[in-house]
Parts: structure tokens; sequence; C-alpha cells
């Protein structure tokens, strides 16, 4: 079997990285794999030191020419869809998406033309799957079967002498932390706002907030008088923050599913996240997390405060969420998609 991935953001993230995870894990397994990826893109970098077979485009437009064998194309994201739609125009080869969004799917020519002609569309979560069909359903769009797969924990390398450091940066602190990019719908202004709410009461609760975005600057902004939140910036050594963290906060407005959740649950870190989109597929209320209402920094506040002063609720929660971390296995999640491989290459053939 030669499968076809695309992925043609410019820059690299959760998508990205999740994209990485599943090709590697089919490579262990003997899957014959190539890569369509942004010229010169941060994706190509890191699949060519990986030994990777890349086809780089620089649009969904280009690079169709090329012969290309493959038994199935699988798109992973918004622009991939195109690359593949194109492809299966020009030579017949069936393609999946995998849909890793929450918001309603666009309603131009194109957007309808490319999904309408998916195999199959794998949705992240539980939500996502209902907004796919939904969508279809309205603009009376042929309907693709879906799949739900969720996506799988990273297993971030962890520096024992860098995680050292850090701890004793932070000694004595209960370090909090958020890690994403700055976007409008990953509430880092509710973070922020419980921040504020705790500098007083609870100055030995300290906020760390790990990536970039484009409303980082307001954000510090707003935080520029509170000694009790630290901006760290775009990390590469997420791992090793992950293992000194007392707590993870997941508090967006919108998310597909959030995959940094995973991270905390591998580390054995305990999560507050906001009870909307996919997140609900990972985390249940008080079993092996904490859900509130997206928007409520009330609500947040006296969560953090909760976990903050009750170590055994931490233990239960951790404890509960590596019971099911194993569904979320690279391996699991792998075999998972290989079944849908097996059953679209087997109905194209027949």
């Amino acid at each position: 079997m030669h499968i076809c991935h695309i992925n043609l953001a410019k820059g690299f993230s959760g998508g990205e990285q999740q994209a990485l995870n599943l090709i590697l894990e089919l490579g262990k397994q003997g899957i014959r794999q190539t890569l369509v990826c942004r010229t010169g893109g941060e994706l190509e970098r890191r699949g060519r030191s990986l030994g990777l077979t890349c086809h780089p485009v620089r649009h969904f437009l280009t690079g169709h020419l090329k012969r290309m064998d493959a038994d199935l194309l699988h798109g992973h994201c918004g622009r991939s869809v195109y690359w593949a739609a194109i492809e299966h125009q020009l030579k017949g080869i069936p393609f999946l998406i995998t849909r890793r969004v929450d918001n309603p799917m666009g309603k131009s020519w194109a957007t309808r033309r490319a999904y309408g002609g998916a195999a199959s569309i794998v949705c992240v979560s539980r939500a996502i799957e209902r907004i796919v069909v939904d969508s279809m359903e309205v603009d009376s769009m042929e309907l693709a079967s879906t799949e739900v797969i969720p996506d799988s924990y990273s297993r971030f390398q962890v520096d024992d002498g860098e995680t050292l450091a850090i701890k004793r940066a932070w000694a004595g602190k209960f370090l909090v932390g958020q890690i994403g990019k700055f976007l409008e719908h990953k509430g880092h202004h509710i973070t922020v706002e419980a921040a504020r709410r705790l500098q007083i009461s609870h100055p030995h609760i300290q906020f760390l907030l790990l990536g970039d975005g484009p409303r980082r600057k307001e954000l510090e902004a707003q935080a520029l008088d509170l000694p009790n939140i630290t901006f760290l910036g775009h990390r590469k050594d997420i791992g090793n923050y992950l293992s000194i963290l007392d707590l993870l906060v997941f508090p967006s407005i919108t998310e597909g599913l959030g995959s940094s959740i995973l991270e905390a649950m591998l580390s054995e870190v305990p999560v507050i996240a906001s009870e909307t989109g996919g997140i609900p597929d990972l985390l249940e209320q008080d079993r092996n997390g904490i859900l509130v209402p997206p928007g409520d920094a009330d609500a947040l506040t006296r969560s953090i405060v909760a976990l903050a002063e009750n170590p055994d609720l931490r233990h239960r929660l951790t404890a509960e969420a590596s019971l099911r971390l194993p569904r979320f296995s690279p391996e699991a999640i792998a075999e998972r998609y290989l079944s849908v491989y097996d059953k679209l290459t087997i109905t194209h053939q027949a």
C-alpha cells in the first residue's frame, strides 16, 4: 500500500505534528508513504530530516504533473483538500480528509466540490463530525462517509538536566501552564484574568504561557502589571516544561479536540479545560479532568485554587487519565487509520 499524505500549511503546529506522528508510525509497519508539503516549509525540513520521501509544492494548484502511483491520498489540512481533489480528478486516486477544526465548512463551489469528492472525512472528535454532517446536509452536498479518529499524543522528549534547571528557576511555585498559539479562540485572556484574580490571594501560583501568535503582544500588555504570569514564547522543549507543571489549563472558547491535553495526561499533569467542542471526548468531569464553561474566568479561577489546594484530587485525576491513554497512543491511532485505508482501497478496487 502506498499512501500519499498532503499537508500544505505554511507553519508547523498541532496538525502538522499529528501528520508526522501518523506517518512515522505507519512507517514502522512498512507502509510506503509520500509527503506532499509546502516548499521550504518547516514540515518539509522535518520530514526530510526523518528520511521521508517529500514532494514539495508551492500551491495546491501545482505539483500535479509528476507521476503518482499512490493507492490513496490523505489530506491533513484545509489547503490539502484542494490538492487531493485535483489529483483525484486527474488520476482517479481516491482521497480522504482529516478535519481538525470545529467551524462549519465553507460554502464556496470549490469547497463543496472538493469535500463532495472525498471517499471519507475523518473527524478528530464527535463535535466535528456533527458539524461536518450538518454542513453537508444544509448545503445539499453529497454525503461522504465519516469516521471519528482522535489525535494521538506525541511523546515529547525530556532532558533531565534542563528540567532540573527549570524547577530551580521556579522553586516554591505552583506552576500552571497553558500551551498553544495565541489565537482568539484559545482563551488566553481567560487565563490572564484568572492570574489577575489570584495575584494577591495566591501569590505562590505562577502562570507560564508557552507559545506565540498574533494576540501575544496584546495579551502581554494586558498582563504587564502581573508578576504571577510569564510569557515564555515558542518553545521546542515542550516536554521539559510539561514535566514540571503542576497543572495545565486549556480555556478555549472553541476547540476541535485539544492535543495538548493528551500531552499533559501523558506527563501526569492534571487538566482544567473548557467544556466545548471535542474536549469532552478527552476529559470526563471529575474523573480524569475538570471541565469549566468556556469564557468563565470565575469557574477557571475556582478550579485552579481547588486543585492547587488538593494534591489528592490531582493524583486521582492523573491516575484515571493514565488508564485512558492507551486509546490515544500513536500505535492505536495508526491502526485505526489503517483500517480506514484498507476499507477505502478495497472499495475503490471493487
